[in-house]
């Protein structure tokens, strides 16, 4: 600082040079990944809570914690917050992501899943499984609506969340309506997980519930994780 007459102001800060390839601001791994576990995390908190609310809210109650995670980590991590989402911008090869970092990505999010389904478990003493038979329903109608819908998802992200504008003004906000309309159109049909760390997070909680009456079938596992 210095000294202005009787009054201190700072001192002109002077210009730093990053080191070589950073950009300046730009996130740190370590950061980012952090992101992704913490919207992962709230993101199946909220699934797991809403769903034991037996609220016919939780499709809202998730799509917009869903859009507010997506908001608050876009800019430091993509908000993610989902490996079929990551493996989609993956495979879209805009070099939104590298497969070293994807990798990275979707283990913190199965991470985050685990740990929030067992802190939905602990908060509201029950669980639920992902298993088509919960609905009374066939492998091939949870397999038809989970593909569909799980793919308008990611059109949504790629369309909206990686396009050339990105980070974006309705991005966040049209990817949790996508998860609200699909969970909506499907609900009496399938449980509409559309995001393999939630079918972990909750699957795994349920098998460490001991009154747990159901567990999730192989074809269940199939169809909810694909």
């Amino acid at each position: 600082t210095k000294r202005t007459g009787m009054i201190w102001t700072p001192a002109r800060a002077q210009p730093t040079t990053p080191p070589p390839g950073v950009a300046v601001g730009e996130p740190l791994l370590r950061e980012r990944l952090l992101g992704e576990f913490v919207g992962t995390f709230f993101l199946v908190l909220t699934v797991g809570v809403a769903v034991a609310s037996i609220t016919d809210m939780a499709p809202v109650a998730i799509g917009l914690m869903l859009a507010v995670q997506i908001y608050s980590f876009g800019a430091v991590s993509g908000g993610f917050l989902n490996p079929a989402v990551t493996l989609a911008v993956l495979l879209s090869r805009r070099d939104k992501i590298s497969p070293q970092i994807s990798a990275l990505y979707m283990a913190v999010q199965f991470l985050g899943g685990v740990v929030a389904g067992f802190m939905a478990f602990a908060g509201t003493e029950t669980s639920f499984c992902f298993d088509y038979a919960v609905m009374s329903k066939s492998f091939g109608t949870s397999f038809e609506l989970e593909w569909f819908f799980s793919m308008a998802l990611c059109g949504v992200v790629l369309a909206a969340g990686t396009s050339n504008d990105a980070p974006n003004q309705y991005f966040g906000f049209a990817i949790g309506c996508s998860v609200i309309g699909g969970a909506l159109a499907c609900g009496g049909f399938d449980q509409g997980s559309f995001n393999p760390a939630v079918t972990v997070g909750m699957n795994i909680a349920n098998y460490a519930n001991g009154k747990a009456t159901q567990n999730p079938s192989v074809g269940a596992w199939f169809v909810f994780t694909l």
